[in-house]
């Protein structure tokens, strides 16, 4: 009887070892606005703009995206503030989180490109309600940390 009693347990406890987890499922890059602030190392010091808005689009495929900074001022003394997209952005989708990442690309401004200020070593992520990136702008050293809007 004992026996009995104790194949039937070792069965039971077999049974729920083989129970299938359910995967996790990665985060679906959806279309995004935030607004935060952009730190622009000039001249050794950081010039921060502060309410910046910022777009994050991502690709019909969801593995790349585009990251769009608006009305930004890179200096103290630039007279003007633009627009800048920075196309080409690779996405990574896990269930915790987006990441962000992109060796180099030739950002877009003022309807063209602007070649003098390549973006390089662009690495960030997007988790819960925060978008953080850091960047290099040509020989600037840039980054931005915002939150979400509705």
């Amino acid at each position: 009887m004992k026996t009995k009693f104790f194949f039937a347990a070792l069965t039971a406890v077999a049974l729920m070892g083989c129970g299938k987890a359910e995967p996790e499922t990665p985060i679906v890059p959806e279309e995004s606005d935030y607004k935060g602030t952009v730190t622009v190392q000039y001249q050794g010091e950081p010039f921060d703009n502060e309410n910046i808005e910022v777009n994050f689009t991502p690709a019909e495929d969801g593995k790349t995206a585009s990251i769009t900074i608006y009305q930004i001022r890179f200096v103290p003394k630039m007279p003007v503030t633009i627009d800048v997209t920075i196309p080409n952005v690779t996405v990574q989708s896990t269930p915790e989180k987006i990441l962000l990442s992109c060796e180099t690309t030739v950002p877009l401004a003022m309807g063209g490109e602007f070649p003098r200020y390549t973006v390089t070593n662009l690495e960030g992520e997007i988790v819960g309600q925060e978008l953080a990136f850091s960047l290099n702008f040509g020989d600037s050293p840039t980054s931005f940390r915002g939150q979400l809007q509705n």
